[in-house]
């Protein structure tokens, strides 16, 4: 039997701890057990259940637009030796600050917070900024965990990937790796599951 869990604070029924909440999670699941079923704080779709319900850190992997202001010479006393002086010294300052400017812009890990995640039998609520983003199941195309280090990638097709951080993201791994063999199969999930 699998204690139901709420995630966020650990409380259950005698859930010693998140990482073996996991593993009792993953035998029971191994076992032809049912993935918890919990209250959910938020509506949900038409035969949508809650799994769980965590909070992680949470990165995604994108570019940003950043503006570059460019210094201009208006005028400069002194002659054409010192325009030129100046020229220079704004051209190399331009320079500097659109490599700085390319390199912020750059695609890297942009931090989210600490973000509430429920994990449901469709996809992942992302609580970011205010408002509920829908990470669904089916759009996974490749998922990375990291167990050892509490953390769980998920890549995409079209979509900046996601980084989850933090104790109970092992919980969150066997959650999303049960509802995507149950849905497609254990040898599809095989087959985009890649061990860090």
């Amino acid at each position: 039997m699998v204690r139901a869990v709420n995630c966020a604070t650990g409380s259950g029924d005698g859930t010693p701890s998140a990482a073996g909440a996991a593993e009792q999670l993953a035998a029971s699941v191994a076992g032809g057990g049912q993935l918890p079923i919990l209250s959910s704080p938020v509506l949900l779709e038409l035969n949508e259940t809650l799994h769980a319900m965590l909070v992680a850190a949470g990165w995604r992997f994108h570019a940003i637009d950043v503006i570059v202001e460019h210094q201009r010479i208006l005028t400069t006393p002194g002659g054409p030796l010192y325009f030129g002086l100046a020229a220079a010294a704004t051209a190399f300052g331009n320079r500097r600050a659109r490599a700085e400017a390319q390199q912020l812009a750059d695609p890297q890990w942009r931090p989210l917070g600490e973000v509430p995640v429920l994990a449901t039998n469709q996809r992942l609520l992302v609580l970011h900024k205010g408002a509920w983003a829908s990470v669904w199941y089916s759009a996974i195309r490749q998922i990375i965990p990291s167990l050892h280090d509490f953390r769980l990638e998920l890549i995409f097709e079209d979509d900046p990937p996601y980084l989850l951080a933090g104790e109970w993201v092992p919980y969150l791994t066997v959650i999303i790796t049960a509802v995507l063999a149950s849905s497609y199969g254990v040898d599809a999930v095989a087959s985009i599951l890649q061990t860090a």
